[in-house]
């Protein structure tokens, strides 16, 4: 019985393991909007933004993705932070076409390496 118990754990346990590994590989910054002959570069980190509401005896919580302006170069936006809504993803597209403007994104918890690589990236057909 106990052998059919840590086969079970390994068993739900395994998938877990490998897919912290696949996020890990995956952190590379993501380039959107004018991608050639852009004036000017925004550089965000994606994070989550949390809501909850309480209900006597139920919670319930909804998560949006939330871009912060880390940097920007040879270009300034109104706003430090935006939520990842249509209308708003609709309105930064908007901008990058009207001011050719590239955007770069980076995950929330980056390095340094991953910041260079995105500086890099905004001088890119500059």
């Amino acid at each position: 019985m106990k052998l059919l118990a840590v086969f079970l754990l390994l068993l739900v346990m395994a998938p877990l393991s490998f897919a912290a590994g696949k996020k890990a590989q995956n952190q590379e910054p993501v380039v959107w909007g004018a991608l050639t002959q852009n004036a000017g570069c925004v550089i965000f980190e994606e994070g989550r933004k949390t809501k909850g509401m309480f209900w006597g005896v139920a919670v319930t919580t909804t998560s949006v993705g939330k871009l912060t302006v880390i940097e920007t170069q040879n270009y300034t936006l109104d706003e430090t932070e935006f939520l990842e809504t249509q209308e708003t993803m609709d309105s930064l597209m908007q901008h990058a076409q009207k001011d050719r403007i590239k955007f770069v994104k980076i995950p929330e918890k980056y390095s340094p390496e991953l910041l260079e690589k995105a500086r890099t990236m905004c001088k890119r057909d500059q």
